[in-house]
């Protein structure tokens, strides 16, 4: 065991290149304790919005939402349904997006995410049509406390698995 090691064991102190005290005195062990993340079931579910947050560097909207009054339990038989948070995302056109087409090639990206933010609104029943109206509602939080329905499915990206949502309107 090399010096370093050694401090690291019996609590050395930090000397400013990021050492920690007493990692030796911790107590865990990642292989016996893992456990996969408890997986939403697909379905449709009722929640609550708790918090809407815009977020510049990817031009969307995050919706955040608590399940409530949906009984059952996550993919572990455990962990209760209600209380756990999902996020659903809205994408915001952006400069160039007029010049690429979306995915199925029939639209630009600009166009796509129009519909889609119109469709999404008139599904929540919520006033959407410009960037001054989206801010309004950030800025005094008119969204959070709303009740919705969403819709959740267990998806696959990168290796793992994960839950997503796919849909969202008002309950």
């Amino acid at each position: 065991m090399t010096e370093t090691t050694q401090d690291y064991l019996e609590g050395g102190n930090d000397d400013g290149e990021g050492r920690i005290d007493g990692i030796g005195g911790m107590n865990f062990d990642v292989e016996a304790e893992y456990k996969p993340e408890p997986l939403i079931p697909n379905g449709t579910y009722r929640g609550n919005v708790t918090a809407v947050d815009f977020f510049a560097d990817k031009a969307c909207i995050a919706w955040k939402v608590v399940l409530q009054d949906n009984g059952g339990y996550a993919s572990d038989g455990e962990t209760p349904l209600d209380g756990m948070v999902v996020v659903f995302r809205n994408w915001l056109p952006r400069e160039g997006d007029e010049n690429e087409y979306s995915k199925n090639g029939r639209t630009t990206k600009r166009q796509s995410k129009i519909n889609m933010l119109k469709k999404f609104s008139a599904g929540m029943d919520i006033n959407m049509g410009t960037p001054q109206k989206i801010g309004e509602a950030l800025q005094y939080g008119s969204w959070v406390g709303l009740e919705v329905k969403v819709d959740v499915q267990i998806t696959e990206y990168k290796g793992e698995t994960r839950n997503e949502v796919n849909k969202m309107s008002a309950a």
